[in-house]
């Protein structure tokens, strides 16, 4: 019986460990345009009501999935999208699953996801390189594409 016990505390702690948010591909090709998924993994008490994502300078938002029971909105410097934030409600120890479909900058390079987690309580949880940020943010490798090789 303690071994069980041990074995789910040990279960329950590198789960909760791994819970955060990601925005993948971790990699993808410069100049493609890219389906990005952000994964908000709710490890707080209290609900999330809503998820900030600043669009690094260079990346172009073509498009936004719509989010089952909620909603989404951008926004805009001149004609780009620099901010997509969802309305959409989290419970706890949930996840969320957002897309949204983008053009990667032409040159190689990487990209850094800021992400603000918006709580029922009014907290904001960053997930940034911020002093003070809850997490790391994700990171998406942009590489230089090869050409398909000539058909014969």
């Amino acid at each position: 019986m303690k071994t069980a016990a041990f074995a789910i505390s040990i279960l329950f702690v590198a789960v909760s460990a791994f819970a955060h948010v990601t925005v993948a591909p971790q990699q993808s090709g410069q100049g493609a345009t890219q389906i990005y998924k952000v994964r908000v993994h709710n490890e707080e008490k209290i609900a999330t009501t809503s998820i900030e994502l600043d669009i690094p300078e260079g990346v172009t938002v073509t498009s936004v999935a719509p989010v089952a029971g909620g909603k989404s909105s951008s926004a805009k410097s001149g004609d780009r999208i620099v901010k997509i934030t969802w309305d959409t409600e989290v419970p706890p120890a949930k996840y969320v699953e957002l897309a949204f479909t983008a053009k990667n900058p032409a040159t190689a390079t990487s990209i850094q996801w800021n992400v603000h987690q918006h709580m029922a309580d009014g907290k904001v949880i960053e997930w940034s390189d911020k002093a003070g940020a809850h997490g790391k943010p994700s990171l998406t490798k942009i590489v230089a594409t090869t050409p398909a090789p000539a058909a014969k």
